[in-house]
């Protein structure tokens, strides 16, 4: 008979979503009111990603 998975637990789903949360917030970066800007800026030269604007922004 096949081997049932067993069922992770609350703590430890909680925990590995907190983990990449935590991951993402260290590379999150808050824009506020400057989003329409960065918004614009990005469609009005054709840029596809925001990793793209910010690398033309900081060169």
């Amino acid at each position: 008979m096949a081997e049932s998975r067993k069922r992770k637990g609350v703590f430890e789903v909680y925990e590995k979503k907190r983990k990449a949360s935590e991951v993402g917030n260290k590379t999150r970066v808050f824009l506020g009111d400057s989003f329409q800007r960065w918004h614009s800026l990005k469609e009005t030269v054709g840029l596809s990603t925001d990793a793209v604007v910010a690398c033309l922004l900081l060169t």
